[in-house]
């Protein structure tokens, strides 16, 4: 019989309805993270996958019981606002606190966290959440700052709820290989301003190779070693999986919104910079969608 867990989970958002809708079906207790105070104690959302719509009602936080576990699923440049609302809503320093995020970043907290990397696709209008691709995950097995291992519980029903994800020891290796995707995919088509799928055009080939050999060189600087040929295959394999979905970069950009691109490609060109490499794909890429916000 599967334990029951109080969750807490920033959103309604792309990512954190996919789980939250997952938890949900597993009779798990879940209730929305908002950045600010609300009047309201509940949202109303929907989750389309398959082109059937679930609709569901879910408190907003505190009008729920206290977490047993919190899930972060932000935007690089939000994650460290979100540590400072728990503090803000008094949550347990000891929560376990799961972040998935797009990007690479550096993150100071006294609380226990847990990256979760995943290649789902899913998007955002609104209230209304589109499952647009079906990917597998990977969550640590560890907390990344400090030697806490992540409960049983909350590791077996993630697994239920968000199938296939798999708990790993080294989760630094599977969040430079999320990088690599997010360097080629998101940069690229917010650029120029297209779905996943259009990425397999021949005229897509040479630029998807330059930023995956300049990724391999600098990866490999900063100990992490990768083939150019198996990454472009992985590459690829995103593109077809996701051939539907409208990258989370060309959404913001189309919106005015801040882009990730530091987290990702800029990220990619300092540490470039550090181990004397040069990057100018990488470099070019990052100008260029700076240039759109």
């Amino acid at each position: 019989m599967t334990v029951k867990l109080n969750w807490l989970i920033t959103g309604p958002g792309a990512i954190s309805g996919l789980l939250a809708a997952g938890l949900l079906r597993q009779q798990q207790q879940v209730a929305w993270l908002s950045r600010h105070t609300q009047e309201e104690t509940s949202v109303n959302w929907t989750l389309t996958e398959n082109g059937k719509a679930t609709r569901f009602v879910t408190p907003l936080y505190p009008d729920a019981p206290p977490p047993d576990a919190v899930i972060l699923a932000v935007k690089s440049y939000d994650l460290a606002a979100a540590l400072e609302r728990l503090d803000e809503l008094q949550i347990a320093t000891d929560c376990p606190i799961i972040i998935s995020h797009n990007g690479m970043l550096s993150v100071h907290s006294e609380r226990p966290l847990f990256p979760l990397i995943t290649t789902h696709a899913a998007s955002r209008e609104n209230h209304t959440i589109s499952h647009n691709g079906y990917g597998e995950s990977w969550l640590a097995a560890q907390a990344i700052n400090q030697p806490q291992p992540l409960a049983g519980a909350i590791g077996e029903i993630l697994q239920q709820s968000f199938p296939p994800l798999h708990l790993v020891h080294d989760i630094e290796h599977r969040r430079w290989h999320k990088l690599l995707i997010n360097c080629v995919i998101n940069p690229l088509t917010a650029i120029y301003r297209v779905a996943n799928g259009e990425l397999a055009a021949a005229r897509f080939s040479d630029i998807k190779q330059q930023l995956i050999e300049e990724f391999v060189q600098v990866a490999a600087a900063c100990g992490y070693s990768f083939d150019a040929h198996q990454a472009s295959q992985a590459v690829a394999k995103v593109i077809t999986a996701t051939a539907a979905n409208r990258s989370s970069m060309l959404v913001d950009v189309e919106h005015q919104r801040t882009t990730e691109i530091d987290a990702m490609n800029g990220f990619i060109v300092e540490q470039a910079r550090q181990h004397q490499i040069d990057v100018p794909t990488h470099r070019a890429v990052t100008e260029a969608v700076t240039a759109l916000r």
